[in-house]
């Protein structure tokens, strides 16, 4: 009776020892079926990957820079057919450039005076009745400027002026001698300018002084002759930098 219970136990044992196995199996194979998956994503997420490579992407970018470069090119031959002004302008001024910026000085008596302008973001379409013989709108430039006048001692004025519209403060008196710009505001320092320099605002100055003001540029030649001398100046001027910008942009674009 023994023996029996004993040979029942051992069989037991071995059927739950199989059933461990075949467990232990499934596992194994369930594990393996997930790396599998696994890779086949890994593969997948590497064939898209390849599919969108920065090779076939470059290729993309290239066929739009080749045709923004053969714009530019035509741009630049049609800007380079307006010509360029062969005017000389301010004679008597001695002129520096940097860029859009542009500085020239003078001396008068014992006054230094000069006269600073950006041409940057200051180009206008011409007004209707203003065309080109041709009947085509155009481009002109009036930059805001910036007139110093320097004392033997070292004091300065400085005076912010900017172009008036074609059309502004136009009262329809043809006979009156209208002015080609107006004063922002001034102030009076010594050395260099700062925040700390007190501005006096051409809105809120009295009349006369403002008045008396434009006369003081007027008797220094800052008048409306130098005004359109000056526009005539800087819209040459900024065209020429215009064409360099384009140059520059299309070598940007033309880099593999």
């Amino acid at each position: 009776m023994t023996s029996v219970i004993v040979k029942s136990l051992v069989n037991s044992a071995r059927q739950s020892k199989r059933a461990l196995y075949t467990v232990s199996s499934f596992k194994r194979g369930l594990s393996s079926a997930v790396f599998n998956k696994s890779e086949l994503s890994v593969t997948a997420a590497l064939s898209r990957k390849l599919e969108c490579s920065p090779l076939q992407k470059r290729w993309l970018y290239t066929e739009t820079d080749q045709d923004m470069s053969q714009h530019i090119e035509k741009e630049i031959e049609n800007e380079k057919k307006m010509g360029a002004s062969t005017a000389s302008y301010f004679k008597n001024w001695k002129i520096n450039s940097n860029g859009c910026e542009v500085s020239m000085s003078k001396s008068e008596g014992n006054e230094t005076i000069t006269v600073e302008f950006n041409v940057n973001n200051a180009t206008d379409l011409v007004e209707e009745d203003l065309k080109s013989e041709e009947g085509m709108p155009h481009m002109i430039c009036r930059p805001p400027f910036i007139v110093e006048i320097k004392k033997p001692s070292g004091t300065k004025v400085r005076i912010s002026c900017q172009f008036l519209s074609e059309y502004e403060g136009d009262d329809g008196d043809e006979n009156e001698v209208r002015d080609k710009f107006e004063i922002e505001q001034f102030s009076v320092y010594q050395k260099e300018i700062s925040p700390a320099t007190y501005v006096c605002s051409g809105e809120t100055m009295d009349g006369e002084m403002y008045e008396k003001l434009m006369d003081m540029l007027d008797e220094r030649k800052i008048d409306n002759d130098f005004a359109n001398e000056l526009i005539e100046f800087s819209t040459g001027y900024e065209h020429g930098e215009y064409i360099k910008f384009l140059t520059k942009f299309k070598s940007f674009v033309d880099e593999k």
